[in-house]
């Protein structure tokens, strides 16, 4: 199991929502999330990584809203995209976010994952101190962003960060509009379909 390391930017860029509550906890879908990650971890070498990418597909489409989060990741070059550009990019977007889960979530030497709590976020989110505990000890701060899912009965993740600072989406966010701006969309989708191909690579 590799652990990623997620660089910098203000999470007020990412969310324009307002406040929305749900009926169950907020920290429902982590809770869900950790499951099928230490289900993967204990069985990576059995399940090899296209095992992996399967099990963990379904898990994480349900937890994380992809959809919000590829338009998050746009910005403004969102809103000059045709529909089935969008549907394009969210789709290459889920399958390499899959695929990165897959790779990193790779092997199980004795971790654990333990939920600290929650505090309010921005514009409604709320922010899930999670972590992920080796064998020798050493906690490593794995903490999600979470927001009310569509109808507000549920919650679902939209970010991922270190630290309660480190945003993954920032991150992505700041790499995916230089592409755009220079080179454009359909650029930045195949360059995501490479690289979730190469994942799969032996």
């Amino acid at each position: 199991m590799r652990l990623p390391s997620l660089p910098a930017l203000a999470l007020a860029l990412l969310f324009a929502a307002g406040p929305a509550t749900a009926q169950e906890s907020a920290t429902a879908p982590v809770e869900r999330l950790n499951t099928a990650l230490l289900d993967v971890m204990q069985n990576a070498e059995a399940l090899g990584y296209e095992g992996r990418v399967e099990r963990l597909a379904p898990q994480l489409e349900d937890v994380f809203d992809f959809a919000t989060m590829a338009r998050i990741t746009l910005g403004r070059h969102w809103r000059d995209l045709k529909p089935p550009q969008q549907e394009a990019f969210t789709e290459a977007f889920t399958d390499f976010s899959v695929a990165v889960f897959a790779d990193r979530f790779d092997g199980f030497s004795g971790e654990r994952f333990e939920i600290l709590g929650e505090q309010p976020a921005r514009r409604g989110a709320v922010l899930i101190r999670n972590q992920i505990v080796k064998s020798d000890g050493e906690a490593v701060p794995i903490n999600y962003l979470a927001r009310p899912g569509k109808g507000g009965e549920s919650w679902q993740l939209v970010d991922i960060l270190l630290d309660a600072k480190y945003s993954e989406l920032a991150t992505r966010r700041s790499e995916y509009s230089g592409i755009v701006k220079n080179q454009g969309i359909d650029a930045l989708i195949a360059a995501l379909k490479d690289k979730t191909a190469g994942y799969a690579a032996p």
